[in-house]
């Protein structure tokens, strides 16, 4: 006997192969040291001086592409169990059977229309996942990245991370951002800043990563670790709705 989920299986898989994927391929941009160091005059005090981090190797393009390739089969997982089930149960070639994604819980009525070849008891199991900004919001963010661009929504983000007992030493003036935050407009962030006839020395610990970019729910967050937090939730709901397909007898 066939198994009705081997295609959602499939997509999952296909979405680990991405995952991996993408690890391999940010790993090699970050290692590249895609930044530089650099001294500027203060743009309004020019006897002082800025010193920055800045962005000098592009993100990858593939990077973009992996992400998406990713995020489309977590969400085609999904829709695919919801076929599933709908043939399982008699549906002959039904037309409505994606998963539910709303903005709210109140559009989640006109949502289900989208899914209503499929046995109510499952379109209520679906509802009980919360698909809906306000509800599982993780979940929600899923067919925002979807739906978005995707050489738009990653981008490499510099967090700026001072050590316990970070060294900045010497005398006179200076002044240092709290926490240190990433200029997504110009790539770049301060690290800090000298008064004039100063004499410091310091040591900074930071690290750049890629991050979700204009997506809500998930903005500014590491791209790798929200993946990984979007697979084993997909991967725990069609568990969830296998189990209850084959409670219901509709799949043996």
């Amino acid at each position: 006997m066939s198994d009705p989920f081997e295609s959602s299986r499939r997509k999952l898989a296909r979405a680990e192969e991405h995952f991996v994927e993408l690890q391999r391929k940010i790993t090699e941009f970050t290692q590249v040291d895609p930044y530089t160091t650099v001294i500027e005059p203060h743009p309004e005090k020019p006897d002082h001086e800025v010193h920055k981090v800045k962005l000098t190797t592009p993100l990858p393009d593939s990077i973009g592409d992996i992400t998406g390739d990713l995020v489309y089969n977590l969400r085609s997982a999904l829709d695919n169990a919801g076929y599933a089930v709908a043939v399982a149960s008699g549906r002959s070639s039904p037309k409505n059977t994606a998963f539910p994604f709303a903005g709210s819980v109140a559009q989640m009525a006109n949502s289900l229309v989208r899914s209503k070849d499929i046995p109510e008891q499952i379109q209520s199991l679906f509802c009980g996942f919360e698909p809906y900004k306000g509800g599982d919001d993780l979940l929600w963010a899923l067919n925002q990245i979807c739906n978005g661009d995707k050489h738009k929504m990653v981008i490499p983000i510099g967090t700026g991370l001072v050590r316990v007992g970070a060294k900045v030493r010497g005398r006179g003036f200076f002044e240092m951002p709290d926490p240190h935050v990433w200029d997504r407009t110009k790539n770049e962030m301060v690290l800090i800043t000298f008064g004039p006839k100063t004499e410091f020395k310091y040591d900074f610990d930071f690290r750049i990563f890629v991050a979700f970019n204009e997506v809500q729910i998930v903005d500014g967050q590491p791209v790798v670790r929200v993946l990984h937090r979007l697979g084993r939730k997909v991967q725990r709901i069609l568990v969830g709705i296998e189990a209850e397909s084959r409670r219901l007898g509709f799949v043996k």
